[in-house]
């Protein structure tokens, strides 16, 4: 893989990063706080297959990305069910 590539995929998760903490640290919404946590996380697995472009024909980087976008759709589902649970005690998904 080309190396401007990688550099770009780096520049792209750095930014998503960022995006994601301004998101956590700025937002009252409960699902505004999840999502700013997704992006985080997608700008992880961005910079594992990035790096997996690195190493070669290893393929840890690529299971690993495997097992965190698993790991991502069970955050998801359970995130979900915690947000319909805090909705129905609360009447609001404003954070406190």
């Amino acid at each position: 893989m080309n190396s401007i590539v990688i550099d770009t995929a780096f520049v792209v998760a750095t930014m998503l990063v960022a995006i994601g903490i301004y998101g956590l640290l700025n937002s009252k919404n409960v699902i505004r706080v999840l999502l700013s946590s997704e992006i985080i996380l997608n700008a992880s697995i961005l910079l594992l297959f990035s790096l997996s472009s690195l190493a070669g024909k290893s393929y840890t980087p690529l299971i690993f990305s495997v097992f965190a976008i698993g790991m991502a759709l069970t955050e998801v589902v359970v995130a979900f069910a915690s947000v319909i649970l805090y909705y129905r005690q609360k009447g609001s998904l404003e954070v406190d």
